[in-house]
């Protein structure tokens, strides 16, 4: 039986990821359908790489991953080399597994030195981009379901944009991170890792300067601190992840509306 995962921006309000869905069911029987992500928001790439590159590894081989998110291209600069084209689609391997997308740089945000052949989607039709999920990606998926080759569906190209994540570092006595993604509870997840903060900081004590709040310990659950208090924990991806009992961690931490502007830093002091 064939997966394919959606993670799109599509929503469920309209009727459109129903009718990519119909799309697929008709297409490829047997077809086992997963919503990975359908309401990522803002051209948000990043959280979209996010959520694949931690939800991959629990699919099988083969499994068919469709990446419907666009870039945002500033079309204000005549000179838009090295920048996403939302007009050029992508299809590579990953983990064993299949990822179509638009040129957006996703592969280098699952992978900063990612070496998977990427090839380059043929299709004939300028229109057929408009609603590229319908109709190009679903077409993609079939060919792959069928045992088509990558190099059936497109030419290999070493040519597609690199997008790359702000990295934790340590600088002194200090390890310095960044919010990369806020779930549905307001809960805050870092890039910092459980393996990094091992490695750097151990049982040394440690300060975590949040805005508004100083912690100074790693909680195990939510009901460790008072309702409405900030606490920091490793989550279920080994990430350190920022949340606050019974709130919502991003709206306790960061009142204001910055919308796509998000930044949230995060600075750990330790002896």
């Amino acid at each position: 039986m064939a997966i394919v995962t959606l993670t799109t921006d599509l929503g469920y309000r309209d009727p459109y990821l129903g009718i990519v869905k119909a799309r697929l069911l008709s297409s490829i029987p047997q077809l086992q359908l997963v919503d990975l992500s359908c309401e990522v928001k803002e051209n948000n790439i990043a959280a979209a790489a996010f959520i694949l590159k931690n939800s991959i590894r629990y699919f099988p081989e083969e499994t068919i991953h469709l990446v419907a998110v666009k870039g945002v291209v500033d079309r204000s600069q005549a000179d838009r080399s090295g920048t996403a084209d939302n007009s050029r689609f992508l299809i590579a391997r990953y983990k064993n597994q299949f990822v179509v997308t638009p040129d957006t740089g996703l592969f280098t945000l699952l992978e900063p030195d990612f070496a998977e052949e990427v090839y380059q989607i043929y299709y004939d039709d300028k229109i057929k981009r408009h609603f590229f999920l319908k109709d190009i990606f679903v077409e993609v998926a079939s060919q792959l379901v069928s045992k088509n080759s990558m190099s059936d569906i497109g030419s290999q190209t070493n040519e597609f944009y690199k997008a790359f994540q702000f990295e934790p570092y340590v600088q002194g006595n200090m390890l310095r991170g960044k919010g990369v993604y806020v779930d549905d509870f307001g809960n805050i997840i870092t890039n910092i890792t459980r393996k990094l903060f091992q490695e750097v900081v151990g049982n040394k004590a440690f300060t975590i300067t949040l805005p508004g709040a100083h912690l100074t310990r790693i909680y195990e659950s939510y009901d460790e601190v008072k309702y409405g208090s900030p606490l920091v924990f490793f989550n279920s991806m080994d990430f350190l992840e920022v949340a606050a009992n019974g709130k919502s961690a991003f709206n306790l931490l960061c009142p204001r509306d910055i919308g796509s502007g998000f930044d949230f830093n995060l600075l750990i002091e330790f002896q």
